[in-house]
């Protein structure tokens, strides 16, 4: 990346909370000439626009999901941000629109879909044998936004349905214990595994059949993307971001949020062909190399660059 820039860079991983004084003080020793926000943590970047005001450096900000209206100087800190905004990246429509809405003004934005690395060689993923278990993986957070427990339920639909299946929830979060308790009620324990944090879920990837994903909203999450590297079809829940995601590729099923019937349905469709999709989820994954979000993002870079001191909105 840097010498696509034409510049020497070096990276530091500050290690702890994303909070303002740990990114405070890694700013005062790097002194860089961008700073580029990715807002996961929106309530650091809400801080250190407070603290980073005087230091005259413009900011490239990274926005997946509207920060949250709280706290008693919610406008005064938007107003503080948007000062030091001197372009915004957005990964696809859902999150354009979601930072229209959110911030006073926006600075220059560009689309950069989230990227991910291509998978090399590989065997391809071949079709379903006759009574072969339907291998189903939920890789992510245990928290309601992703819906775990309804990836719970698309199995114990499956398997009432007298179909062979498993699944592998793969993460780790607070309804941990929940799902615990939904598994030993419905007598899934030959179905659903908990797996908990994986360090390798590249290895689980690779070994399911179909991966879920009813998340409630979203960004551009990167597990999908990871999953079409590896040849893993997707049932995606119907929302704003995953429709960016989709493209109308036959590896990717959008399915109704909330909708069981309809997600074992797809998941029995798809499951019919699963050398064919798996084919076509490494040819879309293509389309999220990252390779060409690096290359976005430094043209990103170049036009504040070229901008200079106006590129910081005053």
């Amino acid at each position: 990346m840097a010498e696509r820039l034409g510049a020497v860079m070096e990276v530091e991983h500050v290690r702890g909370h994303s909070r303002p004084e740990p990114i405070w003080r890694a700013v005062r020793r790097w002194r860089p000439g961008i700073l580029h926000w990715n807002l996961v943590d929106p309530f650091a970047f809400r801080g250190c626009s407070w603290l980073l005001l005087p230091w005259g450096r413009p900011s490239v900000v990274t926005d997946h999901l509207p920060m949250l209206r709280v706290g008693p100087h919610w406008e005064t800190t938007r107003a503080l941000a948007n000062r030091r905004m001197a372009a915004m990246i957005v990964v696809g429509e859902a999150s354009r629109a979601a930072a229209a809405e959110h911030w006073r003004r926006l600075p220059p934005t560009s689309t950069v879909p989230n990227g991910v690395a291509l998978a090399k060689g590989g065997e391809p993923r071949g079709d379903l044998g006759s009574g072969e278990r339907l291998r189903l993986l939920f890789v992510g957070r245990l928290e309601e936004q992703k819906d775990p427990l309804f990836a719970v339920a698309v199995a114990a639909a499956l398997r009432d349905e007298g179909r062979p299946v498993g699944l592998r929830l793969v993460g780790e979060g607070s309804l941990r214990s929940q799902l615990s308790a939904e598994v030993a009620a419905r007598g899934l324990g030959d179905v659903v595994e908990l797996v908990g944090w994986s360090s390798a879920p590249e290895e689980e990837m690779g070994a399911a059949h179909l991966l879920l994903a009813p998340s409630r909203y979203e960004g551009l999450p990167f597990t999908p993307l990871e999953a079409l590297a590896a040849g893993l079809p997707l049932l995606l829940s119907d929302i704003p971001a995953h429709r960016d995601l989709a493209g109308g590729s036959p590896a990717i099923r959008l399915v109704e949020l909330g909708n069981v019937d309809a997600w074992v349905g797809a998941a029995v469709e798809m499951a019919g062909s699963l050398a064919e999709r798996s084919a076509e989820a490494r040819r879309a994954a293509t389309d999220h190399s990252l390779d060409r979000m690096v290359e976005s993002t430094l043209g990103v870079y170049r036009s504040v660059i070229r901008a200079g001191p106006a590129g910081t909105r005053t």
